[in-house]
């Protein structure tokens, strides 16, 4: 996402929340969360906004229970982009839920 590749960015997101080796995300949920969230966001970059909220709505899913500055700070980065949408019902629900 820093070198404005979207679709690029999507790609790498998508590998790191799959891949099962030395980094797993079902244990290191505030790693899964971050990489849910940047998917997210390269999808909203994309102009994918149901596939950014799909993203978002598992990356909140995960966060829970889970204490992090860091996956909180970025959640609360793509509520923002996601809040530049809320002319999009899903957008401003999910906004409702997670505020």
């Amino acid at each position: 996402m820093a070198l404005e590749d979207p679709r690029r960015a999507l790609t790498h997101f998508a590998a790191a929340v799959s891949h099962h080796g030395p980094y797993d995300p079902d244990k290191e949920a505030r790693g899964a969360v971050i990489y849910l969230a940047g998917k997210s966001a390269a999808r909203l970059a994309l102009g994918d906004v149901d596939a950014a909220l799909e993203s978002a709505h598992e990356a909140v899913g995960r966060m829970g229970g889970v204490d992090s500055a860091l996956g909180s700070s970025t959640l609360n980065e793509l509520r923002v982009e996601l809040g530049k949408h809320q002319r999009i019902r899903a957008v401003r629900e999910f906004l409702g839920l997670t505020a």
